[in-house]
C-alpha cells in the first residue's frame, strides 16, 4: 500500500492521514499565477473579463469572506449546505472532531488557488465545475439545513457575473 511506503510503522491513522494531507497541501503552492503577477503591478496579467471577475470576488460575490489571503482561505469550517451524495451516509464534517452540534455538516475552506485544476468539488465531490460551483453560492448555498453558515446568503449574479467570477479562478 501507498501509505505504508510514505509513512512507514504508522497504518492509517488520524495523525498519518493527517501528516498525508498537510504534505500534499504543500504541495499545493502557486506564486506565480496570472493573479500573483497582476497583484505584483503587471496590469495585462489577467484578461478584461478576469478583472471584472476579481472585482466579483472581492465585491458582489462575497467569496472573500472565506477565501482570502495569499491561501485564499480563512482555514475555518462552514456549512454550505451541501447534499450527501448518499443521503443514507450523510458526512458530519467537522462534528466528527469537535462532537458540536453546531458543527454537523462544517467542512474547511478549501483554496481557490488552482481551483480550475481540481475538479471535482467540495468535500462529496459531487459539484462537477468551477460553474457549478459558483451556482451553489449564488443560490446561497445547498440545502436548507439548520447548521447553514450565515454566509451562505443568495447573490443575485447574472449570468455574466457567473462567467466572469469562473473566467477569474
Amino acid at each position: 500500500m501507498q501509505f505504508d511506503k510514505i509513512f512507514p510503522g504508522e497504518g492509517v491513522t488520524i495523525d498519518a492521514v493527517g501528516k498525508a494531507i498537510a504534505a500534499f497541501e504543500r504541495t499545493v503552492v502557486t506564486t506565480d499565477s496570472p493573479f500573483d503577477r497582476f497583484i505584483r503591478g503587471d496590469s495585462e496579467s489577467l484578461t478584461p473579463v478576469e478583472k471584472r471577475g476579481l472585482e466579483i470576488f472581492n465585491g458582489k460575490g462575497h467569496c472573500s469572506a472565506c477565501h482570502w489571503g495569499g491561501h485564499f482561505s480563512d482555514g475555518r469550517f462552514h456549512n454550505l449546505g451541501v447534499e450527501p451524495i448518499d443521503p443514507s451516509k450523510p458526512d458530519s464534517g467537522r462534528h466528527n472532531v469537535t462532537q458540536n452540534p453546531k458543527d454537523i455538516g462544517a467542512f474547511k475552506t478549501p483554496t481557490v488557488r488552482d481551483a480550475a485544476l481540481r475538479a471535482p468539488y467540495m468535500h462529496t465531490g459531487g459539484e462537477g465545475t468551477l460553474e457549478d460551483i459558483v451556482r451553489l453560492y449564488n443560490r446561497g448555498g445547498g440545502s436548507d439545513d439548520a447548521n447553514l453558515d450565515a454566509l451562505m446568503v443568495p447573490l443575485g449574479l447574472s449570468e455574466d457575473e457567473i462567467q466572469a467570477l469562473v473566467a477569474f479562478m
